[in-house]
């Protein structure tokens, strides 16, 4: 007889990166940004960017960007010397210095409406006794594969910024936006706390999302 997890939701805490335009004029926009517990911005040459699109266009530079210049986990900037037009603009938070690493999103929309930001994120979708499966959800038009996104687990409540190496991981293996992926051969133990990472480049510094989980929230059955 064979033992395995079965599912039972419980408590998990999820951090994501937030994007948020707060107010904009014929030539400037003001963006609210929150980055991961911990992250340090300026450190990581953080950025916010804009475009005119209602979708980031990946390989087509931006209007203009704004360095963060601080190390603060959240603040606001001002994108200015633009000329705003009847027409949809699409801002990008990058969590490092290449547009691959942009995190989270918020669009005007061609009717001068502020679009319900989005931003990359994961959760738990199955554990095995030596695997889990996890779901995830990028931008539109995002490459995951192509731009060497990854997944990594460690044991306890970890900050990406000051990591060991992780006792599993998974590449991203594909270009879909959206959709699951499995990291085997890890052994969880009853009653602990876990910690999901999901990265948008090999740098530990290109954290995208956390999930923290315990154990305690799936039960055992034959």
């Amino acid at each position: 007889m064979t033992s395995h997890l079965a599912v039972v939701f419980g408590t998990s805490d999820l951090y994501t990166c937030s994007a948020i335009i707060t107010d904009y004029t014929s030539d400037t926009v003001t963006v609210k940004y929150s980055g991961l517990p911990a992250n340090q911005p300026a450190t990581y040459e953080n950025y916010i960017a804009i475009w005119e699109a209602s979708m980031i266009p990946w390989n087509v530079p931006p209007i203009t960007f704004v360095d963060i210049g601080i190390n603060a986990q959240t603040g606001s900037v001002v994108l200015q010397g633009l000329v705003i037009t009847r027409s949809s603009y699409i801002v990008g938070y990058s969590v490092g210095p290449d547009v691959t690493n942009i995190a989270c999103s918020n669009t005007i929309s061609l009717g001068g409406m502020i679009v319900t930001p989005q931003h990359i994120s994961i959760s738990i979708q199955n554990i095995g006794t030596t695997s889990i499966t996890i779901h995830y959800q990028t931008l539109a038009g995002y490459l995951p594969n192509q731009y060497n996104n990854w997944i990594g687990i460690w044991k306890g409540l970890v900050s990406p910024y000051n990591a060991p190496d992780p006792i599993g991981y998974t590449p991203i293996y594909t270009n879909n936006t959206e959709g699951s992926v499995g990291i085997n051969n890890i052994q969880l133990g009853i009653n602990s706390n876990y910690t999901l990472i999901y990265f948008t480049g090999a740098a530990y510094s290109s954290a995208a999302a956390i999930l923290n989980f315990s154990t305690a929230n799936f039960l055992m059955s034959e």
